[in-house]
């Protein structure tokens, strides 16, 4: 036994005698241990046995070292060169003082002798070390380690915006009073601060961190779209980066492989939680935070922009007591949105309500939440089937994306339970194509689904701004409207972009029961979309072309979003848009004439060379 393992085992003892972990415990961590070469202390504060203070106060204590506060410690620049910021951040130790022949280093480890050596040999001082924990070790060196003259000239020069509260892990220089302790704050946190600020006060729902050659560029995706926020010097690349990590209680020394974290921040009254993700690239590392504002987010389901059409008959078929109902749509198109706001809709103390999502995005007053955590072996399937035992209601699943998964939500469907979810499909009648792809049977689709659902989000025409489109300028284009069509100036509310926000298109198709024949043979695309306009189905195209003659959206952005985003698949179909056959819209017009598009109140003249 070496040396290292028996001062190990006297740390444990003290722990065990102290009451702060058990026996069995402290064997599994030993194991541990052996299997992967890590400090006792840490094992045992990963595994949830123990904390990092109550593991610093044994080392203390069984090693005879002074415990030291390293958020409470103020270090001099000319100590810091002692060691530079590499070594300290890989070996996890600072250097504190000098006094006589000694340098006090603060150390996670104070058994890592080879460390002390290696100092003791590079700076000529006896190394006397100081138990702290690795989180107050890691905060000290970014909050000395992060900054340079260039940057503090840079961010002296920023808008002063309002101090950043971390309620998660909430540390003293997080939490600033006022104008002057933000102006007086370490630049890297001052800058941090202003960038989620300015992204939280300009509504974006991300923020990317990008590295290049010789400056690191900050874009924020507003109503979909990413936009060039700031630039700032390369030097503050890495700091910037490392402040982001311990917000999320990542390792900051880790820079080659992705990591993923959290953290929950206040701004202005409103909980405002950020999920960051980090990768690494040839540049460095790129950061994108996700932000997703409790207060705003929940969005009724009313505010969706759904059409009466569509709303009344889905409301009323979500309210039934068992069924499945499907969301269907791209990443990004609001289907989450669309199902949290169902569940507003329905949620009373008389119903059971259950979420699984990957991850949980809102908080629902009354609702079970549950996270999907696959590493842990905590899937959507396996979770589900747990679920089911819970004695719900009406249960959400985040996504079908497997066959599993789709047989327990569809038999789930069929004992009793309502049954939302969403699935990766360009439209309604795909869905159905993508569940036989999955190998759902067909009965089973037949038995359990009652609607389907698909959406696409597009920006919305400021209403500040709002201004009809001439004529004679729709002609230079190859889709002509002859009603009424509008587009945004631009103006100080949005940016001048001309877009605020962003409004939904919906499609919904019931399941008849002709659709049900026709799935009960396997039947082909083609003919679903037949019966499915038979029921009354509006397909997205069509739905997109009422939003801009009643001057929600533009044709741009139909064109962008519905007819490249998938949709017109389904829209090529002579049912639909009449390439083919313009009777299908019209009525009598002959093929390859001008058409109306009925329901919508604006004729349109389609370029199939475009579509």
């Amino acid at each position: 036994m070496t040396d290292n393992e028996r001062q190990a085992g006297k740390i444990g003892e003290y722990l065990m005698a102290n009451g702060d972990i058990s026996s069995i415990q402290l064997q599994d961590a030993l194991l541990q241990k052996l299997n992967s070469g890590k400090r006792l202390g840490k094992i045992l504060i990963e595994l949830g046995y123990t904390t990092e203070a109550k593991v610093v106060n044994a080392l203390a204590k069984t090693l005879g070292y002074d415990a030291v506060d390293c958020r409470a410690c103020t270090v001099h620049k000319e100590v810091l060169l002692l060691v530079t910021k590499e070594f300290a951040e890989k070996k996890r130790v600072v250097p504190l003082k000098v006094e006589g022949g000694r340098l006090l280093l603060a150390m996670a480890d104070p058994l890592d002798f080879s460390t002390i050596e290696a100092i003791a040999f590079r700076v000529g001082l006896i190394v006397v070390p100081q138990v702290a924990t690795e989180s107050g070790i890691l905060e000290l060196l970014e909050r000395n380690y992060g900054s340079s003259a260039r940057i503090i000239e840079l961010l002296t020069q920023l808008p002063d915006s309002e101090p950043l509260e971390v309620v998660k892990e909430v540390r003293l220089e997080e939490v600033l009073e006022g104008r002057d302790e933000l102006v007086d704050a370490a630049p890297i946190v001052k800058l941090v601060t202003f960038i989620v600020n300015e992204a939280v006060r300009s509504q974006a729902s991300d923020i990317h961190i990008e590295p290049h050659e010789k400056e690191v560029n900050v874009r924020l995706r507003i109503d979909g779209e990413l936009r060039s926020f700031m630039r700032f010097p390369k030097n503050a690349q890495v700091p910037v980066i490392s402040r982001i990590k311990i917000l999320a209680t990542l390792d900051i020394t880790n820079r080659r492989t992705p990591q993923d974290g959290s953290c929950t921040i206040k701004f202005e009254d409103r909980t405002i939680d950020l999920r960051i993700s980090t990768m690494p690239t040839v540049l460095g590392e790129k950061i994108v935070i996700r932000l997703l504002d409790q207060t705003t987010g929940m969005i009724p389901l009313p505010g969706l922009g759904v059409d009466e059409s569509v709303f009344k008959p889905f409301l009323e078929m979500a309210k039934w007591s068992q069924g499945m109902i499907l969301v269907a749509g791209p990443t990004g198109s609001g289907k989450t949105t669309t199902l949290y706001a169902v569940l507003q809709q329905l949620q009373t103390d008389k119903k059971n309500l259950v979420t699984i999502e990957n991850p949980v995005e809102y908080r629902l007053p009354g609702v079970t939440q549950i996270g999907i955590n696959e590493q842990a072996g905590l899937t959507f399937s396996s979770t589900l089937r747990s679920v089911l035992r819970q004695d719900p209601d009406i249960i959400m699943v985040g996504e079908i994306r497997d066959r599993e998964t789709a047989e327990i939500a569809a038999r789930a469907a069929l004992t009793g339970h309502m049954v939302f979810s969403t699935i990766h499909t360009n439209n309604t009648v795909a869905t159905i194509a993508r569940l036989y792809d999955l190998g759902l049977e067909p009965f089973l689709i037949n038995s359990a689904v009652t609607g389907i659902m698909a959406q696409r989000l597009v920006k919305r025409i400021c209403r500040f701004c709002r201004t009809e489109v001439a004529p004679d300028e729709l002609a230079k284009t190859n889709l002509l409207f002859s009603g009424m069509s509008y587009r945004g100036n631009g103006c100080r509310e949005c940016q001048q972009t001309g877009y605020k926000g962003r409004v939904g298109i919906y499609e919904f198709l019931p399941m008849t029961k002709e659709i049900r024949h026709l799935v009960a043979r396997r039947a082909d695309e083609d003919e679903l979309w037949v019966a499915a306009r038979a029921a009354g189905t509006v397909p997205l195209l069509e739905a997109a072309w009422g939003k801009v003659a009643k001057g929600e959206t533009t044709a741009a952005e139909v064109l962008l979003n519905i007819m490249g985003g998938g949709a017109v698949t389904a829209a090529r179909r002579p049912e639909i848009l009449a390439l083919d056959d313009l009777r299908a819209l019209s009525g009598n017009e002959p093929a390859g004439s001008t058409g109306t598009m009925a329901g919508v109140g604006a004729a349109c003249r389609f370029d199939p060379s475009v579509v």
